[in-house]
């Protein structure tokens, strides 16, 4: 593996990074505090080919490297973590299934526009009662002359309060169990389509994520993404993205949280001397520093390995576990850094605490994360 990166795309990362604190992390608490993604970081993200830069040429977008890729990634993650999730949940997790998967009038009647900042996708897979489970999802798609009648709900859904379209997974066979559940596209306008209101949350308030109801929604056939019966596995192979997504998730609030204490701990004096020249200050700033790297590392094998085309399997749940629970450990050193004032919504790492606490919660559990890396250690 060589993790080498050329002049060129260090600059092309550096230019991001800057705008990203330049342009949206100076609108992160607001956007915390409105519950909602300004539209102009989503406006200010397209003028930047944030979007486009996910995607080939074929369909829009235009080619960088998967570096440039990940860096992009922590560097909007560190700006404002809520415009990373919404922003990820639309262009990844509802675009990468349509790429793959899609027919070509799919991808021209939604990945084009989605990279255009025209539309906002979102991924409907949990339920209320299944979300680790899959096979408990109840959502069916039942055949019809003309197409389908799509029934059940979602939750816990990133974007469904403010989505145009979503992919949504549902049953047309149950009997055949997984084997059964096939994608759909689905535009959240047709009628049958309704919506919760957006759930209060603890953190990433300014993503929107709510609930979907479909009651006998019409759908044809060219509705179906990919072959009948395969949306399990497709979802399976999103869902390995999103988990590397997870990890320039963690890896970026915990880079905020570290650059913030470092400040903090040069500028506030006890004992007659900035806090940072206390050891048991100090050292919780170097552990920060090894935990970010060791994470960014295994973030790195992984975006490399999926460019190189191959299964990643446990791995992307290694790296996804440590990067998130890093972030975790990471933002809790960084409000006691902090003292009183960490506590506070006057201190940014009060926000950062709040949000790194979704990553070893999305894109499945921790728990479920370390099921799938004992059963490939132990059956494989």
């Amino acid at each position: 593996m060589d993790f080498s990166t050329s002049p060129d795309d260090v600059a092309a990362a550096t230019a991001f990074d800057r705008f990203c604190q330049e342009r949206l992390a100076p609108r992160a608490k607001a956007t915390d505090e409105g519950l909602s993604i300004p539209k102009q970081n989503w406006a200010d993200l397209h003028e930047m080919g944030f979007f486009k830069m996910h995607y080939p040429e074929e369909v829009g977008g235009f080619e960088v490297s998967w570096e440039v890729r990940a860096m992009a990634q922590e560097s909007l993650a560190k700006a404002c973590a809520a415009t990373f999730l919404s922003t990820g949940a639309s262009i990844g997790l509802f675009g990468a299934p349509l790429f793959v998967y899609g027919s070509k009038e799919q991808k021209e009647r939604w990945l084009t526009p989605l990279l255009n900042n025209e539309i906002i996708g979102c991924f409907g897979l949990t339920e209320p009662d299944a979300g680790t489970d899959v096979q408990a999802i109840r959502t069916s798609a039942k055949k019809t002359d003309k197409g389908w009648i799509l029934n059940g709900e979602k939750a816990l859904i990133t974007n469904a309060p403010c989505a145009d379209v979503g992919v949504i997974m549902a049953y047309t066979d149950k009997a055949a169990g997984v084997g059964g559940v096939t994608m759909f596209v689905v535009d959240l306008k047709t009628p049958g389509v309704s919506r919760s209101k957006p759930y209060k949350k603890m953190g990433l308030r300014g993503s929107e994520t709510g609930g979907l109801v479909f009651e006998d929604v019409e759908l044809g056939n060219d509705a179906v993404v990919g072959e009948l019966g395969q949306g399990f596995i497709q979802a399976m192979q999103t869902l390995e993205l999103g988990r590397i997504g997870m990890c320039h998730f963690g890896i970026g609030i915990a880079e905020a949280a570290y650059d913030a204490s470092r400040k903090y701990a040069t500028q506030r004096k006890a004992f007659g001397k900035p806090i940072a020249r206390l050891q048991a200050v100090h050292f919780k700033i170097a552990d920060m520093k090894i935990e970010i790297d060791g994470a960014r590392l295994m973030a790195r094998q992984c975006a490399w390995r999926k460019h190189q085309g191959e299964h990643l399997g446990s791995i992307a749940s290694v790296a996804k576990i440590y990067a998130t629970e890093m972030a975790v450990r990471v933002t809790d050193a960084a409000v006691q850094v902090h003292g009183g004032w960490g506590y506070t919504d006057d201190s940014v790492v009060e926000r950062l605490y709040r949000d790194a606490r979704l990553g070893p919660i999305g894109e499945g559990t921790s728990e479920i994360q370390r099921e799938l890396i004992a059963r490939d250690l132990l059956d494989g």
